[in-house]
C-alpha cells in the first residue's frame, strides 16, 4: 500500500479520546488507532448511504 504523508493538527480533547481508544483496544500506536477509527467511520458512512 502506497502511503502519503499528511499533517493534521488535532484538538487536544480529541487526542485524549483517541489515546483512550488506543489503550482500551490494545493498539500499539496512535496512528494505528486513528486508522481504525477512520475505517470504522467510513464503514458506517457507507452503510448509511446505501
Amino acid at each position: 500500500m502506497e502511503r502519503v504523508a499528511k499533517l493534521i493538527k488535532f484538538p487536544i480533547d480529541l487526542v485524549k479520546e483517541i489515546e483512550k481508544y488506543q489503550t482500551d483496544n490494545y493498539i500499539s500506536s496512535f496512528t494505528g488507532a486513528v486508522y481504525e477509527l477512520i475505517r470504522k467511520g467510513l464503514d458506517i458512512s457507507k452503510d448509511n448511504s446505501d
